[in-house]
């Protein structure tokens, strides 16, 4: 997977407040909403595609950082 910012940094771009994901062809997209006070009514979204693969090895870690996360370590 390969991400390509065309913006002058900082890209910390928010807290995403949701996330989906769906079967979009062959390829899995993620989807990432972030209010921000600038863009109000809406949201930014940021969508992600790759293979099946990505997202299986992303989900375990995930949940083994939110563990982490939600036990303060």
């Amino acid at each position: 997977m390969v991400v390509e910012f065309r913006e002058a940094p900082p890209h910390d771009i928010g807290l995403a407040q949701l996330a989906t994901a769906e079967r979009v062809d062959n390829n899995i997209e993620v989807t990432l909403h972030l209010p921000d006070d600038w863009h109000r009514p809406t949201d930014q979204i940021v969508r992600v595609q790759m293979t099946p693969s990505v997202p299986r090895s992303l989900a375990e870690r995930l949940i083994a950082t939110a563990v982490q996360a939600e036990a303060g370590g």
